[in-house]
């Protein structure tokens, strides 16, 4: 395993375009996990995903790779989404596919597309989870999230002197949540994610990781409902091995005002920000942080790391699932420290596997451990 010893380029910058064609220093992602760095894609080949439709009750994901275009592609069962539903709908969980190539991922991008192929409102999103069941996280025990969208996240691409180390034969997990706030119904949509891909060749990426943190426990749905009034909701944890934050980003939901990552050790806030909002106070993005005049922020397994978020609720009213704050970023391990396997017997990993992995996430929403079970398990709530 390689440590990022380079200074990345200043042009490396994350711009956000609004309606009107302004441009601002920001970036529209939601829960940056393989990478901070987002700019556009250039479209690739339509690699062949495997009989269509997929059958739902299968609950298969089909996997492809297009060495054309120089990506892996994953796609999920395709499900129908009526018209203005007001709540999320179940996405087939897919399990689990093998991966068929090995090098490294250098960033993805999500598909929304219907039964005939045309393009979906990215709306319906809700959010995509990418896990690598065989990698732990930094912070906690639980699968790596290598990549995680919502409905505002833009393309993912990390420099090409970075990548996310993979292997033939590995495993790889994507679940999804949908729904639909808008007028239209569509018949058969699929989420289809296209990571760009990096085989191994003379000069290999430098090995770099997607780190994942969240303001409630590890393994639980991570929505909590939203008290009135003011409130900070916070979990800790400490990393497994040293190295260096290299960027962040974040995602939380409306009425949040602040997002902060703190030394508790140290009593130091070392990244902190807010939500950026359009003229209806909807969440659209959030800005990121590089750290890259002083290559990267050390972290240290003996200290212990806080992950906050701060709402101001004014409806007067307890908003159920209301509230979120999650913490994605890119980590060099520090020289010659190897990244972990996973414990799959740890309960935290097993917790965590089965959430992922079943079908019946409503029924667990009000579940003792869930974060809406309103059983102390949805982080420190503090009025």
């Amino acid at each position: 395993m390689r440590t990022v010893w380079v200074t990345i380029r200043a042009f490396m910058r994350v711009e956000y375009r609004n309606q009107e064609g302004a441009v601002k220093l920001y970036s529209s992602v939601a829960l940056v996990v393989a990478a901070v760095v987002q700019t556009g894609c250039a479209g690739g080949h339509e690699p062949e995903i495997g009989p269509q439709p997929i059958d739902p009750a299968n609950a298969a994901v089909a996997i492809a790779y297009d060495a054309g275009a120089r990506e892996l592609v994953i796609e999920l069962p395709p499900v129908d989404l009526p018209a203005n539903a007001s709540h999320e709908i179940e996405q087939p969980q897919p399990g689990e596919a093998v991966i068929p190539v090995g090098g490294w991922l250098q960033g993805y991008r999500v598909e929304v597309l219907d039964a005939k192929g045309n393009a979906v409102p990215r709306d319906v999103i809700h959010h995509v989870n990418i896990m690598a069941p065989e990698r732990r996280e930094l912070f906690s025990p639980i699968m790596q999230r290598i990549g995680g969208v919502g409905h505002e996240t833009a393309p993912v691409v990390i420099p090409g002197i970075l990548g996310y180390p993979i292997e033939e034969g590995g495993r790889i997990l994507i679940s999804a949540m949908v729904h639909n706030p808008t007028p239209d119904s569509y018949q058969g949509v699929r989420i289809r994610v296209r990571f760009r891909h990096e085989p191994e060749g003379l000069i290999d990426p430098f090995d770099v990781f997607p780190f994942y943190m969240d303001v409630t426990p590890p393994a639980v749905l991570h929505s909590f409902d939203l008290p009135p009034g003011r409130s900070e909701t916070s979990w800790e944890g400490s990393p497994a091995v040293p190295g260096r934050i290299l960027g962040v980003g974040g995602h939380a939901h409306q009425h949040a005002v602040a997002l902060k990552l703190i030394d508790v050790t140290e009593d130091r806030v070392l990244y902190e920000t807010a939500p950026i909002t359009d003229d209806d106070g909807s969440v659209i993005g959030m800005a990121q942080d590089f750290f890259l005049t002083r290559l990267g922020i050390p972290v240290h397994p003996d200290h212990t790391y806080r992950l906050s978020v701060v709402y101001e609720n004014p409806t007067g009213e307890v908003i159920p699932g209301g509230g979120m704050g999650a913490l994605g970023g890119i980590f060099a391990p520090s020289r010659g420290a190897r990244w972990p396997a996973v414990d799959p017997t740890d309960a935290e990993y097993i917790k965590d596997y089965e959430i992922r992995t079943t079908t019946h996430w409503t029924e667990m929403r009000g579940a003792p451990g869930s974060s809406t079970a309103g059983d102390g398990h949805s982080g420190h709530v503090h009025r």
